[in-house]
This record gives C-alpha cells, structure tokens and sequence, in this order.
C-alpha cells in the first residue's frame, strides 16, 4: 500500500520502555526472523517501527493518538504495548477501552491492537525447566527453586505473581542482568510454545492475522 506515491510499512509498535523495545528485537529482529511465530514474514525494523514513549506506561495511556500521528502516514497498521501495572493504572480493562476508543478516531479498528502485558512485561520471562534463562540473566540455574524459596514464585503457579519483584530479588541477592538487553537475548531463545502469557499470545495472533502465512508463499 501506498500513501503520497511511497510504500507504507507494515507496522508501528508503540512501547512503554526500552525492555519492550529490545523485547520486540529479540522476536522480531533480523537474527530472530519471525521464527516460531507461525505467521508469514513482514518487515520489522526498530529504528523506524517502535516508538518509546517518553514517559513509559501513562504516556503511552494519556498520549497514544499523539505519539503516533505522524505514523498514520508512513505505516500501515499499528501495535500499543502497555503495562498494566503502574502508578494510577485504572486496570487492564479500562486501559484496552481508553486506548482502543482513541485508536479508532484515527485508524481503521482492523489495522491497530492493544496488548496489555498484565502486570509487566517481566512475565513473558520467566518459564519454569528452561536453561537459557538461568544462562541470559546470568543467575543460578535453580531460580525456580530460589524464587519458591523466596516467596515470589510460588509451587502451584506456572508464573511468579509479581515477576518484576521476582528479576529485583534475583538481581539484589543473585547478580542477575537486569538490563534492557537481556530481554533482548531472552527473546531470541525463550520457547514461544511454552509462553502461556495472554499478552504475549494476543501479539501473536494478531501478527499471525495480519501476516498469515499462506500470503507469502
């Protein structure tokens, strides 16, 4: 598609933080090349399709029409990436209403999702039995046990509750890498199948909707 005699790309990504950017590098990028995702390829480049808000999650709630504006003419489709926990946070409900009723005064309801990552990005993480994650966050390779141990993860549930306290605590009492590139390699080498998060499988399902993989053939 065209707009003003130039090709649009395929789709901005509106962020809260540079985690969630780096996080779409490592599923997204050149070296990751959609593998795993089950949709067709589209063009992803993070220098011209993710958009960091200034002010992390409430710009992103309070500004989304703002911050992507520009974007109605250069892309085609667009994706807003927000927390649901945060200072002043209304609920994972009340922010999909807010951001998709100001969505739809600027693009079609068929070219935008919402994905809310309920409570914080730092649950698409962690998985239990999987080594890359002890040798990415550089912490022991027990951390499921630690984080039992700990109170943060407890044995019934397949996630810790609080993941972002959960990397904090790992970070405070295990050295483990909390920088923004570690979500990066994380990405790249987290089992997409054994990612139960809805948030994670809604940005899925809508890449795979948009890109399905019989359109490249």
């Amino acid at each position: 598609m065209t707009q003003g005699g130039r090709e649009r790309r395929d789709v901005v990504f509106l962020v809260a933080d540079g985690g969630m950017q780096q996080m779409l590098e490592g599923y997204l990028g050149r070296d990751y090349a959609h593998r795993g995702l089950g949709c067709g390829p589209f063009d992803f480049d993070p220098l011209d399709d993710v958009v960091v808000a200034p002010h992390r999650d409430p710009d992103v709630y309070g500004r989304h029409r703002g911050l992507l504006s520009l974007y109605q003419e250069t892309h085609q489709r667009a994706i807003v990436m927000i927390d649901e926990d945060w200072e002043g946070t209304p609920g994972a409900d009340a922010i999909t209403t807010h951001i998709e009723r100001g969505m739809r005064q600027d693009w079609e309801a068929s070219s935008f999702a919402v994905i809310v990552l309920k409570p914080e990005l730092e649950s698409w993480l962690w998985q239990e039995n999987n080594p890359n994650i002890a040798r990415e966050l550089k912490v022991p390779s027990d951390y499921r046990q630690i984080l039992e141990k700990s109170g943060h993860w407890p044995a019934a549930k397949r996630k810790p509750a609080r993941p972002k306290e959960a990397l904090e605590y790992m970070k405070m009492h295990h050295g483990a890498d909390q920088s923004n590139a570690a979500f990066r390699r994380l990405a790249g080498c987290i089992s997409i199948r054994g990612c139960i998060d809805p948030a994670f499988k809604l940005l899925r399902d809508t890449l795979c909707t948009w890109y399905p993989e019989t359109t490249y053939s």
